[in-house]
């Protein structure tokens, strides 16, 4: 197993982030595991971290929104939206990186080295996390969720490598990666060019459904979940159109609500 469990002493030095069993910040009892674990990775050469959740079901890998860390899914109150799923064992729950402010936030970096490290995690994620998720699960109904800048991960991670994911609930996302120069720096019309392979709305708008179908996305689903008042709302109205255009199967659902957390913890229980 790639993964170690911390031991008993480096618990208690971090209370609230680290544990297994039950320990859950709840008032209530809950019937399913948490373990903190720390993953070797060969790729990045480096150890990263991660909660897991549950015991029995399909595999949910879940990334935070831009510059958040593995426990905010946790904070921010997922975990305990999805408490019937987990005690009832309809899945397991694995909290990871997405390292934004090494990559895409990253400054210091010109915006082809920003991919690179950005493409670099996704190989992380597509030969090292994704292999160990399902077999930790003994599951290859494979979900990702994303929330915010984290759907635009789980979008690119699912219609790069739809034969990888069953499932993608893609919630409050926005898929204009070039868009995004106002918070990351970048040139906008740079970016259209450097960052075309992982610009959802640039290369879907010239995915076809015969090569979607080679590609393994024949069974796969993907869910774009939005809300009226989210700023990122105009996007996934745009890539649905683009999705529907080339004939890409998809869902959209715009709910009542915002561009936050009560909203998403909605979504996802009704969708995980």
């Amino acid at each position: 197993m790639p993964f170690a469990l911390l031991d008993q002493a480096e618990q208690n030095a971090s209370p609230g982030k680290v544990g297994y069993f039950l320990r859950i910040p709840s008032p209530f009892f809950m019937a399913y595991a948490r373990r903190y674990l720390r993953f070797p990775s060969q790729i990045l050469g480096r150890e990263m971290e991660m909660l897991h959740f549950g015991h029995h079901g399909y595999p949910l890998i879940c990334l935070p929104t831009s510059n958040g860390r593995f426990f905010d899914v946790e904070d921010r109150g997922i975990i305990a939206s999805l408490s019937h799923h987990l005690e009832q064992g309809y899945l397991q729950a694995f909290c990871v990186e997405t390292l934004d402010w090494e990559t895409l936030f990253n400054r210091q970096l010109d915006l082809p080295q920003r991919r690179e490290r950005w493409l670099l995690l996704e190989q992380h994620w597509v030969e090292e996390l994704i292999p160990y998720a399902k077999a930790e699960a003994q599951n290859e109904f494979l979900v990702v969720a994303g929330f915010s800048l984290g759907a635009t991960h789980a979008v690119n991670l699912t219609c790069r490598h739809p034969g990888l994911v069953r499932r993608c609930l893609a919630l409050g996302g926005p898929y204009d990666v070039a868009a995004l120069g106002s918070v990351t720096g970048w040139d906008p019309q740079q970016a259209e060019q450097e960052l075309y392979f992982i610009n959802p709305l640039a290369y879907m708008s010239n995915m076809s459904r015969q090569l979607w179908d080679q590609l393994g996305g024949r069974n796969t689903e993907l869910k774009l979940l939005t809300a009226r008042r989210d700023h990122c709302l105009s996007d996934n109205l745009r890539l649905a159109e683009v999705l529907s255009r080339n004939d890409i199967p998809h869902q959209l659902e715009v709910w009542e609500g915002d561009h936050d957390w009560p909203t998403w913890q909605a979504q996802i229980r009704a969708f995980a």
